[in-house]
């Protein structure tokens, strides 16, 4: 009976994922607690996040609190001491609310601390686990092979450290591999579809919404959507069949152009300023042209490679108010169609910083860690240490080979579980290089720490690869037909196909005849729709 797999028991891929999401969020726990706490320090970007809940940290007297220490405890902010106009709105936040209630059950310090932040991690991390490994067919090993190789991708030290700051990436990093893991089952049965969507989808837009630069990762979750149907009730045949997803495409755009229309308007001027005076200028082999073709005085050149926040920045220039209307992303957008060597420049050198995987001025654990002052933990870090020896360049470029390969395997492949692996391959190569876009030309400083969320979505374009070439497709059956038909099997083709493979066979007419019926049993056995399709089958088989 052709496209009928024989099935995994239902319930052994259960208790497969389930033992899959509890084995990943406890090893998280001891990756991230054990022998001591670690963290990432804060650059100066999580105390506004964290004034948005009117909490500031809490840090010990004597001690830096910037960049050297993770500093776990935060406690009520004193009056006026956050500026309403720098706090910016994040979908970090979200978790942040979400981890309160483990702050007070583990009895932790403060008004709210990060290591309750890092739990409630473990747990999503364990229940994305879960989800992706329900979609997994194929042997134990080779389904457990594959989980491994994403718990060293996502626990790489280049990740883990954002589960214990106060920044938003983990938002976005978290976000992102549900996302991922909701995709892979948008070729299942219509249940694991709809399941499968409401995961990608919440997982979306949290990683959408965590922060300005990461809203472009709305543009490949759409594209995943326009590729997918899920069957809800009637609402299965033809178009009616990418209703779900299309309504799923409408909030994630939605929660991305909310995140960029939040952004505090002083930054909305200080990111192209940076970009243009440390991005464009420092790049070009003529400052005094360049500033010129930008709209700017000759002598703006000397501002070549200053940022916003050193001594004697561009805006301190009496002249700053006269051309401040030039530092807008349309002025960039123009200058890099028009000046193609700056722009190339600007994504070469960029490679060293995707190959770098991780900012080393941070430091990872706290002051009662006695360990000197911007140390960093490197409990697991093969994937990071992958990346630095084979370099971004390489890296980039496998990435983009396996995007561009996921295209025709996509076509090619009949088989709808294997379908939404591929294009879930697609996806993340996709926001590989959409993050990477924007990270390079949107800001022109920290590229390193701005490039995490595409250095994550290229480790998970290998797991994802290899997830579809060894373990897609080997799960429960599907329907064999067009996967446009929302599921349903026809078993009056099955049925008719399979009296007429018998029939011409040897053997007697009874013989043949009882070979359909155990063919049809198997069919009605094995398809997990609902039951008045079976009776539409056993009408097939009294006919």
């Amino acid at each position: 009976m052709s496209g009928v797999k024989v099935p995994d028991s239902p319930g052994s891929t259960r208790r497969f994922a389930l033992c899959t999401g509890a084995a990943a969020g406890v090893l998280m726990a001891v990756r991230l607690f054990v022998p001591s706490p670690v963290g990432m320090a804060d650059n100066g970007d999580g105390f506004r996040r964290m004034c948005s809940l009117d909490i500031v940290t809490r840090v010990p007297p004597g001690v830096e609190q910037w960049l050297a220490y993770a500093h776990f405890t935060y406690a009520p902010a004193p009056r006026d001491g956050c500026d309403p106009a720098q706090v910016y709105p994040s979908s970090g936040n979200w978790l942040l609310r979400a981890a309160e209630p483990l702050h007070g059950l583990l009895g932790l310090p403060g008004t709210l601390d990060l290591r309750a932040l890092a739990v409630l991690f473990c747990l999503l991390i364990a229940g994305a686990f879960a989800v992706f490994a329900a979609a997994l067919g194929g042997g134990v090993l080779r389904r457990t092979l594959v989980c491994a190789a994403l718990f060293v991708v996502v626990g790489d030290s280049t990740f883990a450290g954002y589960a214990a700051s106060p920044y938003g990436e983990l938002a976005g990093l978290t976000g992102m591999v549900w996302a991922l893991a909701g995709a892979v089952h948008l070729g299942g049965t219509p249940v694991a579809r709809l399941l499968g969507l409401a995961a990608f989808t919440a997982g979306a837009v949290v990683a959408v919404a965590s922060k300005t630069q990461s809203a472009t990762m709305a543009v490949p979750f759409v594209i995943v959507l326009c590729l997918t149907r899920v069957p809800v009730g009637r609402w299965a045949a033809g178009w009616r069949g990418r209703a779900a997803p299309l309504l799923a495409a409408v909030l994630i755009i939605g929660a991305a152009v909310t995140e960029v229309a939040a952004q505090p308007g002083q930054y909305r001027r200080i990111n192209p300023t940076e970009m243009i005076f440390v991005g464009l200028l420092a790049h070009s082999d003529d400052p005094r042209a360049a500033a010129v073709d930008l709209g700017l005085p000759t002598d703006f050149a000397r501002y070549e490679g200053r940022s916003w926040w050193v001594e004697e920045p561009p805006q301190s220039d009496p002249r700053w108010e006269r051309y401040e209307d030039r530092m807008t992303y349309g002025t960039i957008a123009s200058f890099l169609v028009t000046h193609p060597g700056v722009t190339a420049r600007i994504a070469y050198h960029a490679l060293d910083d995707f190959g770098a995987a991780r900012p080393d001025y941070l430091g990872s654990y706290p002051v009662d860690a006695a360990l000197p002052p911007g140390a960093q933990e490197k409990r697991l870090a093969l994937f990071s240490m992958l990346v630095r020896d084979i370099g971004g360049g390489l890296m980039l470029t496998i990435v983009t080979l396996l995007g561009i390969a996921a295209v025709p395997w996509w076509r090619r492949t009949s088989d709808p579980r294997r379908r939404a692996f591929v294009a879930t391959v697609l996806c993340a190569a996709a926001l590989t290089w959409a993050q990477f876009l924007t990270a390079v030309y949107g800001e022109a400083i920290e590229n390193t720490k701005h490039l995490v969320f595409a250095v994550l979505a290229g480790g998970l374009t290998l797991v994802l690869a290899a997830a579809a070439a060894t373990t897609a497709g080997a799960g429960r059956p599907v329907d064999p037909g067009r996967e446009g038909g929302a599921g349903r099997p026809d078993f009056r083709r099955e049925a008719g196909a399979g009296q007429r493979d018998f029939a011409s066979s040897s053997g007697t007419a009874e013989a043949c005849e009882g070979r359909a019926a155990s063919a049809l049993r198997r069919v009605l056995a094995h398809d997990p729709r609902p039951r008045r399709w079976r009776a539409s089958a056993r009408q097939v088989a009294s006919e």
